[in-house]
């Protein structure tokens, strides 16, 4: 018989067995990364990559030679010949066809072979130029958009902490609260100290909803940079400092002077003489105009052709422009180096300076809560002012802030020092 009750447990286990345990779908960091790379932004940047790439191969093709194919029907209101024509070539008297006809079909090869042609190899050498800047700025803009991941999700996890310290605080000044009301209630405080407690608890849910509206944006931020949305801050660790190297906006700024230095090359260039192969071969068919038979002709011709501009005056201006714009580039080098160099030197000595203050935090962390729990005794006893005891849960409150604050700080730091020296977020994350 058929037993239905095993088929169903057979069935659970299996489904046990696809269906991933705990985290196992969870979102990490490394995912939030990948994700980045995905993104439509990220698409565009590789999309003109692709671009730069087949101008550069446009330029390349300009050197080679042109082969083509031609084919032209022609009406002329007069008889006109098939090519130019020797005297000796036809016998009038004899009644010889002669090969002239009011239409004509020509078709047939041309040839174009550039020989010297500066320009074009300057063109070629400026397209690579561009191309290894495309690959750059996507790079830049990547490594960018994912160290902005990272300081948002920093800053998300800096407002989770944040409310876990304001909840602590409120359930720490709801449990004084009972107390100092049984007080009130028996005629052994003023009902001012209960107050004065319940309107800090109100200013500790204000601060709750400002971070509720803070942690909206972060989430929109992170959503917009990588597709997903997160209900809480993904863990981060540290795996490796970011490896100094040459400045990724130095490096995509220097290829845009070198860019801009090859078209003031080229507009010289054009200056100078150019040689090139041209030839073709054409077949010319018609009716004699003076016999009405078939006539048919071929006309072939190579030259060489060498030509010097002599007068151009825009190509003056031109050369003049493109000076003007390479001169431009360097300066805005110039000003990219001494301001990531800035930043740069900014941030390697924040860094020690904030990892200092992470420690010193986590130290004032302690000495407060054992403040705060001296101070709860002995507001119950009614040894201290409830100013005083107050005072105390807000500074414990601001120590746990600045702990959670300066680790923001720390990945906010190291992202920005990874998108300086392009260096990869995947392996400074963990």
């Amino acid at each position: 018989m058929f037993d239905t009750r095993r088929l169903i447990k057979v069935s659970i286990v299996l489904l046990a067995c696809l269906v991933p345990h705990g985290d196992a779908w969870a979102i990490d960091i490394q995912s939030l990364l990948d994700a980045v790379a995905r993104q439509p932004a990220i698409e565009a940047r590789a999309l003109a990559v692709q671009e730069s790439g087949l101008q550069q191969e446009k330029a390349t093709a300009a050197l080679f030679p042109r082969l083509g194919l031609f084919g032209r029907a022609e009406n002329y209101n007069t008889p006109t010949n098939l090519r130019p024509m020797a005297p000796t070539e036809v016998n009038i008297p004899a009644g010889d066809d002669i090969p002239f006809s009011r239409n004509i079909l020509r078709y047939g090869l041309t040839l174009d072979v550039p020989i010297f042609a500066k320009q074009l190899n300057v063109l070629r050498q400026k397209a690579t130029t561009l191309n290894d800047k495309a690959r750059i700025d996507k790079k830049l803009d990547l490594i960018g958009r994912q160290a902005a991941v990272v300081e948002l999700n920093a800053t998300f996890a800096y407002l989770e902490g944040l409310g876990q310290a304001i909840g602590g605080r409120r359930k720490s000044l709801e449990q004084t609260r009972d107390d100092i009301a049984l007080k009130v209630r028996n005629g052994r405080l003023a009902e001012s100290e209960l107050v004065k407690i319940e309107t800090t608890i109100n200013d500790l849910d204000l601060q709750a909803n400002d971070l509720h509206a803070k942690r909206l944006d972060v989430l929109s931020g992170i959503r917009a940079l990588t597709g997903i949305e997160l209900s809480k801050a993904v863990p981060m660790s540290l795996g490796s400092k970011p490896e100094t190297s040459p400045f990724l906006r130095v490096q995509s700024q220097q290829k845009q002077v070198n860019a801009s230095r090859k078209e003031v090359e080229r507009r010289r260039a054009t200056r100078y003489p150019t040689l090139s192969f041209s030839g073709y071969i054409s077949g010319n068919d018609g009716e004699a105009y003076n016999t009405g038979n078939h006539i048919g002709r071929s006309y072939n011709a190579a030259a060489l052709i060498l030509k010097f501009p002599l007068y151009d005056r825009s190509l003056t201006t031109d050369e003049a422009i493109a000076r003007v714009q390479w001169r431009k580039a360097k300066e805005q080098l110039a000003q990219t180096k001494i301001e990531v160099q800035a930043l740069a030197d900014s941030l390697d000595r924040k860094l020690p300076i904030v990892e200092q203050s992470i420690d010193l935090s986590e130290k004032s962390i302690t000495n407060n809560e054992t403040l705060v729990a001296v101070a709860k005794v002995a507001i119950r006893s009614g040894r201290i002012t409830m100013e005083d005891y107050l005072r105390y849960e807000s500074d414990l409150l601001a120590a746990q802030a600045a702990l959670y604050q300066t680790r923001r700080q720390r990945w906010q730091i190291l992202a920005q020092q990874a998108a300086l020296y392009g260096a990869d977020l995947k392996g400074v994350v963990k």
